[in-house]
């Protein structure tokens, strides 16, 4: 190739890369494609949180690949990466979702995020009520939950969008907690509280250790007895499920057993709120009186012999 063909050959290049540029710069999202977006994001929500199953993602959008999961934070757990066809957005925009795999092929979900390409107009408020979020501590001195936006590396100040850290409110009882992240740009006035347009949307879970949820159960439960133990006394019991949702699935009448001192705790059957299935779940349990026919079953047989 001559000096003039390679000269002609960069500039076709250049010229090329024009193009695509002003077409990336003149792209608008479209109402339509926010409103399909956000709808996913909450069908994304209760597939991280555990309350919907992950098959039901690929009926809101199709997976278009898959492969192993090889990035940061819970990827340790490995499985992979399902990556989502975006192209209901534009070409440049990624979806995907990490999860474990189980030998039946189950998907266990961990992390959820979009790579937004140009950045979308969401509103951050909309967000928060949507995914019921609440705010985490974060680096701001007054409690805020907003991370440094710009960062100090040893090349100067390299500028990186205002990134929104998340609790969610009212956490199903699991091994997991629950966080979102949601990343925006170009603020007004160098105030990242008025940035709209985000670039970065993350919902992961950060699995618990044993101690912790250990800890997390004696902070709930304090010393209250739990199924497999041994009954301490004669009396009527009112079992607990970890999970509020269960516990309020199911009437309180039908959470108090009769139980002597010579038996364990048992089990207690419940009714999934979401899917309707039975469940049996380990509870913790609560003396709420004597048997209330304690004293006729002592007077007909005598009292109880102690063992």
């Amino acid at each position: 190739m001559t000096p003039a063909d390679k000269q002609k050959a960069w500039e076709d290049y250049q010229a090329r890369q024009r193009a695509a540029q002003a077409v990336y710069d003149s792209f608008r999202y479209t109402d339509a494609q926010r409103e399909r977006l956000i709808d996913f994001i909450g069908a994304a929500m209760k597939v991280i949180r555990g309350d919907a199953p992950f098959e039901g993602l690929a009926r809101l959008l199709p997976i278009s690949d898959r492969r192993p999961a090889i990035v940061s934070g819970e990827a340790y757990r490995g499985g992979l990466t399902f990556d989502f066809d975006a192209c209901f957005l534009n070409q440049w925009t990624g979806i995907y979702m990490l999860g474990t795999t189980d030998d039946q092929g189950k998907v266990e979900p961990y992390h959820f995020q979009i790579e937004l390409s140009p950045p979308m107009d969401l509103d951050r408020e909309r967000l928060e009520q949507l995914l019921k979020l609440k705010v985490a501590p974060g680096w701001l001195q007054d409690g805020g939950n907003l991370y440094p936006p710009e960062v100090i590396m040893h090349l100067g100040i390299v500028r990186q969008p205002a990134t929104f850290e998340y609790d969610i409110l009212k956490p199903a009882y699991a091994p997991y907690l629950v966080k979102a992240k949601l990343s925006y740009i170009n603020p007004r006035d160098k105030d990242p509280y008025t940035a709209t347009r985000m670039v970065r949307l993350e919902i992961r879970r950060r699995y618990l250790t044993p101690e912790q949820l250990r800890e997390r159960d004696q902070k709930k439960f304090g010393d209250m007895p739990r199924t497999g133990q041994r009954v301490p006394k004669d009396g009527r019991w009112l079992g607990f499920f970890a999970d509020d949702a269960l516990n309020a699935a199911i009437p309180m009448q039908r959470r108090i057993h009769t139980l002597g001192d010579d038996g364990w705790f048992p089990v207690l059957n419940g009714q999934d709120p979401d899917t309707g299935r039975v469940v049996t779940q380990p509870a913790w349990w609560q003396w709420v009186g004597p048997d209330p026919m304690a004293e006729d079953i002592e007077r007909m047989f005598g009292p109880k012999k102690k063992s």
